[in-house]
């Protein structure tokens, strides 16, 4: 509630674009190591088909991939940059084994897109639709900024939930080489939308990545919503504090809304 009063207290930014995270905002995200375990099976499915066999049977090959994803989370958490699938897999997440470079490299987005898609358990959130169009109806832009290993998978993800045509940015991490919280990838998804940061409102789960960059980046809003990611993701020296905090998206319409330019 006192967070609340604060919003209402300072002056409100003219908002005329809403702008999400993909995985922990639009969609529930969760996974364990029994889900990683199986889908190792289809990692192995497409590396052998691939000529890529590494000759690793399951729980070994899953072991190599949780230790150079690992590493290379870590190298892009320092960093703040991401790189393509075709680097990622053949100089951080499978480099020691031996297997072709140019053939891993080849395979790299494709690799990319089925750890996306299998290594964790994604369903969109029941409100997701009600919320986009109810922003849709009042006239926003609306946008998705994700931080992603592959190029493909926050597409066909908007594609299979039924969300492509609301978006008029979709900025994946994998595409731009800069992650969230670099204050890059959120200036250029509002130039993108042809408007100033401080006319965008970002609504992410993470104060670490989402909070902080969109602060960081000048966005007229910050708005959070807690997810299972939110524990991996943000430490206890996460501490800045967002405008609000949301426990169902459609709440989103209400804070938006009392910016100046949505008083109707």
């Amino acid at each position: 509630m006192a967070r609340q009063e604060r919003l209402r207290e300072r002056i409100m930014p003219n908002l005329q674009a809403v702008l999400f995270d993909m995985g922990g905002t639009l969609e529930d995200v969760d996974y364990d190591d029994a889900l990683r375990l199986q889908a190792t099976r289809g990692l192995q499915a497409i590396l052998a088909r691939c000529g890529l066999d590494p000759g690793l049977k399951t729980a070994d090959l899953c072991a190599v991939v949780k230790a150079g994803m690992k590493k290379y989370n870590a190298w892009r958490e320092e960093t703040e940059m991401e790189l393509s699938p075709e680097r990622m897999w053949s100089e951080f997440v499978l480099p020691d084994l031996g297997l072709p470079g140019e053939r891993l490299a080849a395979a790299g987005e494709e690799l990319a897109c089925f750890y996306d898609l299998n290594f964790y358990r994604r369903t969109l959130r029941p409100e997701t639709k009600p919320l986009l169009d109810a922003l849709r109806q009042r006239g926003f832009r609306l946008g998705v900024v994700s931080n992603v290993y592959s190029r493909g998978a926050v597409p066909h993800n908007l594609a299979r939930y039924g969300l492509t045509q609301y978006f008029q940015v979709v900025l994946a991490s994998s595409v731009f080489g800069r992650r969230k919280p670099d204050t890059r990838i959120f200036l250029e998804a509002s130039r993108l939308l042809e408007l100033p940061p401080s006319a965008c409102a970002y609504v992410g789960d993470t104060v670490s990545r989402d909070v902080v960059g969109a602060r960081r980046a000048g966005y007229g809003m910050a708005i959070q919503i807690k997810s299972f990611l939110t524990a991996v993701a943000d430490k206890e020296t996460d501490t800045e504090q967002p405008d609000a905090v949301v426990e169902n998206l459609l709440q989103v319409v209400d804070v938006v809304a009392r910016s100046p330019g949505q008083s109707r």
